[in-house]
């Protein structure tokens, strides 16, 4: 898994709080997600605006999507 996160997402401090969140939710999943997949990652600001259940309700839905989850626990 890989974060980018360019400079026209903000100063240094906007840039790393971005990856900080998106590690986060890497270790919070990667126990679910099936081997053999890589991933990039491109977060935008609006993730900031976003409660961090949000931005984890809309992540694993999107892995899920992806079909890079193998099996969901139950929340």
């Amino acid at each position: 898994m890989g974060v980018v996160v360019g400079r026209r997402v903000g100063k240094a401090v906007t840039r790393n709080r971005l990856k900080r969140i998106i590690r986060e939710l890497v270790r919070a999943s990667y126990s679910d997600m099936a081997l053999g997949h890589h991933c990039i990652v491109y977060p935008k600001v609006k993730i900031l605006r976003s409660s961090f259940q949000e931005v984890e309700k809309a992540w694993n839905q999107m892995l899920r999507q992806i079909g890079v989850i193998r099996s969901m626990r139950p929340e």
